[in-house]
């Protein structure tokens, strides 16, 4: 496990450097799903774009960064909205 951020409803997204995926864990520990990105080594993600809901991923096996959807916003990214 590596970088970590967390949505507005609490579920917490983990990369998972070695496996090549980012994992969606709800605030009770519960895995409700993997997200399997290009690279293998994932290092940090972050919550982006106009609404929030876009995830982005560094990869550094590779040297890109892959972005993917997700269903709310990222904590972090809602708080500086509201500033």
């Amino acid at each position: 496990m590596d970088g970590m951020r967390c949505d507005v409803d609490g579920n917490l997204y983990i990369t998972r450097h070695g496996k090549g995926t980012v994992a969606k864990v709800s605030p009770k520990g519960e895995l409700l799903k993997e997200i399997t990105v290009a690279g293998k080594t994932p290092s940090n993600i972050a919550f982006g774009g106009p609404d929030g809901k876009t995830a982005y991923v560094t990869l550094q096996d590779n040297g890109n960064i892959e972005s993917f959807r997700v269903e709310a916003p990222g904590r972090e990214w809602k708080m500086i909205q509201a500033k």
